[in-house]
């Protein structure tokens, strides 16, 4: 265990992380199969179109705002209150489109679940990283990306079906995150670390040995790929929907089922990630999610039968089962615990901002050429992405340490930084 944490309740407190974790998954793929019903619902004006998209990423934007500011709470005042108390609003925020009558209300909705759904990202997963260390931690760092996949396999399946009674009782489906509230209070110790949670710099040396333990220039990387790859990603949920009606005319069930043929291929390669770590960088397996991604989208750009189409998704999702469970791993290896929540609250940030991105970034493309053509492009973009992190794998030395020791004083002006990636 990491700073010296004991788990009274060890297989509940797994359990309980890793059910928590498929909340985040929910946030979205739980109404994704309703956005055609809901665009009808409220009629086909000039901004319709958009505010239904955001009704799906909304979320997104408000976790972005607010996970840098929910992981300097973590940090300074502890994790366990702020995941029960984001656990409620999340129940409340997530069940409100049930009895909104708005657009506009729906999309207030959104931004509480959103920042939510913040908390409970961050804290869950800043649990899993104090908690477990070493391989231990890659493990469960997989496990908790293979629930998320396995909540989406569940959900999209039941939202589809729930979506043809009705697009409001999709919503009813947020209400379930109360029953891990006993739990969560219950099997989930606050962790015990080096510095004490309430510690701040009090002096310019000690700010400065606060951002010595940020590795800039490697976290700048995780950022940037953790944005860049749910921009790309999240095509699936918002643009396959209206793909698949257009080409084959599916209902809200088969929807369902071919978004949760996506998931749920992300769920067995989280589940692998594990092993896979012991033989591949964090690197070659950034290389390793673009080239599934690549071949999956680029299956999805010149398909037109539904097979073909789930095909893709599965192939794509296999790709997308490794993002967020490696970032997460490599942020890890390169900070101390002290500044952890911090740093995945970065990650978190540009996470979501990239879900909330995509429809506006990936709406004025498909509008000018297809939708078809949009997943073609994109898909040989990732593979040029992929042909470089191979490459770089010869050239730069992934983290060996899971947890770095803090360091203990600022760097000399004199001192030539190291490779934040070695």
């Amino acid at each position: 265990m990491s700073g010296g944490t004991t788990l009274p309740r060890p297989r509940l407190a797994q359990a309980t992380l890793l059910l928590a974790s498929m909340l985040t998954i929910m946030a979205g793929a739980t109404i994704s199969p309703a956005l055609p019903a809901i665009q009808r619902a409220f009629g086909s004006g000039p901004n319709t179109a958009v505010l239904v998209g955001l009704v799906l990423t909304m979320h997104g934007l408000f976790i972005a705002v607010g996970s840098p500011l929910i992981g300097a709470f973590a940090d300074r005042y502890g994790r366990r209150w702020l995941l029960l108390v984001s656990t409620v609003v999340y129940a409340l925020a997530g069940g409100s489109g049930f009895v909104l009558d708005s657009l506009v209300a729906i999309l207030v909705g959104r931004a509480v679940l959103g920042l939510a759904v913040a908390g409970v990202m961050v804290t869950v997963t800043a649990l899993i990283t104090d908690y477990y260390e070493g391989n231990r931690r890659d493990t469960i760092l997989g496990r908790q990306g293979a629930f998320m996949s396995i909540g989406g396999v569940v959900l999209l399946p039941l939202a589809g079906v729930l979506a043809d009674i009705g697009w409001r009782v999709p919503f009813l489906v947020y209400t379930v995150a109360l029953v891990l509230l006993p739990a969560m209070a219950f099997a989930l110790p606050e962790p015990d670390r080096r510095e004490p949670t309430g510690d701040r710099p009090t002096s310019i040396d000690d700010l400065r040995q606060t951002l010595a333990r940020f590795p800039l220039r490697t976290l700048a990387l995780i950022v940037a790929l953790g944005l860049v790859g749910q921009i790309i990603f999240y095509m699936i949920p918002v643009r396959v929907p209206f793909y698949l009606e257009a080409q084959t005319g599916v209902s809200g069930s088969l929807i369902g089922a071919a978004l949760a043929t996506s998931t749920g291929a992300g769920g067995v390669a989280s589940l692998l990630y594990g092993r896979v770590r012991r033989f591949m960088s964090v690197i070659g397996i950034v290389a390793l999610t673009f080239a599934f991604m690549s071949i999956g989208y680029i299956v999805i750009g010149v398909s037109g039968t539904f097979i073909d189409i789930i095909a893709g998704l599965a192939l794509a999702g296999a790709g997308s089962g490794f993002l967020l469970t490696n970032l997460n791993a490599w942020i890890a290896a390169v900070t101390s615990e002290t500044v952890r929540g911090r740093a995945l609250s970065v990650l978190t940030s540009a996470f979501f901002l990239g879900q909330f991105l995509s429809p506006l970034v990936v709406g004025p493309v498909s509008d000018g050429v297809s939708l078809g053509a949009t997943f073609l492009g994109v898909g040989v973009a990732l593979a040029g992405g992929a042909v470089a992190f191979a490459l770089a794998t010869v050239y730069v030395t992934p983290p060996t340490e899971s947890e770095p020791e803090p360091i203990e004083t600022p760097r000399s002006p004199n001192e030539h930084p190291t490779n934040q990636l070695d």
